[in-house]
């Protein structure tokens, strides 16, 4: 490659990077504005808001900082997340029996005293809520209650749910003793299958509660169950947790999460004529969690409690149903529920512009490709003082056609770089062609 082909490859490549910092802002539909403050602060963060998360694309490709001049604010998209330490144990299983009252019993050594806060027992059958009473010992003698009564659950819908997880008050035993019970109902044999424990260690990101506005209560006499449906108001929320509140004082429930972003839909109607036909239809519920709440009073007298609903990392909804089951219980009150966020962070460079402009909001915008986030690989722990968003309001540029300017006004970097190039390039040639006719005019 000549040094001419590198030089205007470079330059091509500056005048597409200098165009590549303005975009056409009348593609994007919403607007804020955005505060950096006085600060000497390197780097700034921006939360993002849950009126953002509503009208952005979900996974917020089309959000764009923009400084006073008209040029893209490099920024990195970042989200805290829970860090979760776990530690596995497989004790040796001593023995299995049988009670009077038909409880299957097995105990458990970990070889020593050994520290854990969570047990599995997996059981026979695919739909049941059976009793588990959890004791502890250090000589396999005398044994002190660690839980009293907890709950294993099998729920036999489509997606076979179980829930095998017990939570422990923290202890050291070197013996652990669990008890099942059947259920009334259950011909049956019940066996346990396997027990596993572990020690897990929990730091939490930090979580913003968002108030769910409740639209719906019923009682479901057939499943024996009790119906919630709550509204978000917001669409695209990164959802992490549901926690419900209630006064009741003692219980433990399987509850289910179902979730969908309308309650009907249009669907088109095949027709014999030219005309377009519609009919309203329901849109299904689509499950999003299933877990366990309880509140007990522990043999030491401290009350333990777990209100708090796990969600995973799918879809997230605007509209939440809450299905508790209360079997043959009588159903819990929930006073309220409220949704756990772990919002999304822009992290940008500080300029000399104390303010910005944050627009979001355009069906085909591409995901920005910033140096950004190969100078600054890790954005999550980068120090930065928080910026300020105003509310969102519409972008009075969106879908208006732009006065589109001469070409040369449009490429004026292009433009004076291609005639940077002709120069040199012809200063090179006439001084080749100079001494060319140098050495031919020399001495004969």
């Amino acid at each position: 490659m000549t040094k001419f082909n590198v030089v205007f490859i470079l330059v091509m490549l500056l005048a597409a990077m200098c165009n590549g910092a303005t975009i056409d802002l009348t593609k994007w539909q919403y607007v804020a504005d955005v505060n950096i403050g006085n600060t000497t602060s390197e780097y700034h963060a921006l939360t993002v808001t849950p009126e953002i998360y509503n009208v952005a694309g979900t996974d917020l490709t089309d959000i764009r900082l923009i400084d006073n001049a008209g040029n893209q604010i490099p920024y990195l998209l970042v989200r805290d997340e829970d860090h979760t330490e776990t530690v596995k144990y497989n004790p040796t299983i001593l023995n299995r029996s049988t009670d009077a009252a038909g409880n299957i019993l097995v105990t458990l050594d970990f070889g020593g005293q050994t520290i854990k806060n969570s047990i599995e027992v997996e059981t026979s059958g695919d739909n049941f809520r059976r009793a588990v009473k959890v004791e502890g010992s250090n000589d396999n003698v005398q044994f002190f209650t660690i839980v009293d009564r907890a709950y294993i659950f099998a729920v036999s819908d489509k997606n076979r749910h179980r829930f095998s997880g017990i939570d422990l008050p923290s202890n050291d035993y070197r013996y652990i003793r669990i008890a099942v019970s059947p259920m009334s109902a259950e011909d049956s044999k019940l066996t346990i299958n396997e027990v596993r424990a572990s020690k897990i260690e929990k730091l939490p990101a930090f979580k913003r509660p968002l108030a769910m506005l409740q639209t719906e209560h019923s009682e479901d006499a057939n499943t024996r169950s009790s119906i919630y449906v709550y509204d978000l108001k917001w669409l695209h929320l990164p959802v992490v947790e549901i926690e419900l509140s209630t006064n009741d004082e003692s219980f433990y429930r399987c509850v289910s999460i179902q979730g969908r972003n309308a309650a009907t839909q249009k669907v088109k109607i095949d027709s014999e004529d030219n005309r377009q036909r519609f009919t309203e239809v329901e849109v299904p519920w689509n499950t999003v969690a299933t877990d366990t709440i309880y509140r007990y009073t522990a043999p030491d007298g401290r009350k333990r409690e777990r209100l708090a609903l796990p969600i995973g990392s799918g879809p997230s909804y605007r509209y939440l149903k809450v299905i508790i089951s209360n079997y043959d219980d009588q159903p819990i009150t929930v006073a309220s529920a409220s949704a756990k966020i772990v919002p999304h962070k822009i992290i940008f460079s500080s300029s000399t512009d104390k303010s910005a402009k944050l627009y979001v909001g355009c069906a085909s915008a591409l995901r920005p490709n910033y140096d950004l986030s190969r100078r600054v690989p890790d954005g999550a722990n980068v120090k930065a003082e928080p910026a300020m968003i105003a509310a969102l309001v519409d972008n009075p540029l969106f879908a208006k056609t732009q006065q589109k300017l001469p070409w040369t006004e449009q490429h004026k970097v292009l433009l004076l770089a291609v005639l940077a190039v002709a120069v040199v390039v012809l200063g090179v040639f006439m001084l080749k062609s100079f001494k060319t006719i140098q050495k031919q005019d020399g001495p004969r």
